[in-house]
């Protein structure tokens, strides 16, 4: 595939070592391996080749195949989730927990400042975190299929959005005309995306230079509402 790609992909991995199962976009193998999250979305994921998007050792190999392939390719860690790093363990006093409300134990998955880690060991007043990824420094197998190749704009920029805002029974509809998309997001969360609608549209058009311009619009049914109200005012 070319840099720049927009494909879809499946996807399986597993730790090489003890062949246990972490990440799939396939809901049966998540279930038959304990990873089923209801609130997942399983099914084939687009990716940018080369933007990034996926390990680094994935987007090689996707930069290597062709749509309808599958292939199992083995990743060191550097060119997967990296080795381990021992600045990422810290050690916290006890009663930063407390005053959270939380009571750590080995094994609990805390959250610290936006980054997950995993408590290590509760001893004399102090909680060692680990925030490495349980991932780091192992070696990883992933069986990767090319799906498809988005070429159509639209299609694009459909997929994308839905990548963006990865909604599970929600639609987010998106029109094409010239070089501007228009963008109209379900009512449920329409008035909750502005902060991200910056960046949304940045990623838009770094993926697809043919759109220049992205205009959000409301949802036509409160569209609709609002300008009947408006109509009732005036006429009042």
């Amino acid at each position: 595939m070319k840099e720049k790609a927009v494909i879809l992909v499946e996807f399986t991995g597993k730790e090489k070592t003890s062949g246990k199962i972490f990440d799939t976009t396939n809901e049966k193998i998540a279930k038959e391996n304990g990873i089923y999250k209801e609130n997942a979305l399983f099914q084939p994921v687009p990716v940018i080749v080369g933007n990034k998007d996926v390990l680094q050792g994935m987007d090689e190999a996707l930069l290597e195949m062709k749509v309808g392939e599958e292939k199992i390719v083995l990743l060191k860690p550097e060119k997967a989730f990296g080795e381990r790093k021992k600045e990422l363990i810290t050690v916290i006093p006890v009663k930063e927990f407390t005053k959270r409300k939380i009571n750590p134990f080995p094994g609990l998955i805390v959250d610290l400042n936006n980054t997950y880690g995993k408590v290590q060991t509760v001893s004399s007043g102090r909680v060692r975190v680990d925030m490495n990824s349980e991932l780091a420094g192992k070696e990883v197998e992933y069986t990767i299929k090319i799906t498809k190749e988005i070429t159509n704009t639209e299609e694009k920029a459909q997929i994308l959005t839905n990548k963006f805002f990865p909604l599970k029974d929600l639609k987010t509809k998106v029109i094409l005309t010239k070089d501007t998309l228009k963008v109209e997001f379900p009512k449920e969360i329409a008035k909750h995306i502005a902060p991200i609608v910056p960046q949304y549209t940045k990623a838009i058009t770094q993926a697809i230079p043919e759109i220049k311009k992205v205009e959000v619009a409301e949802p036509k049914k409160e569209k609709a509402k609002k300008e009947e109200k408006e109509n009732i005012t005036t006429t009042k």
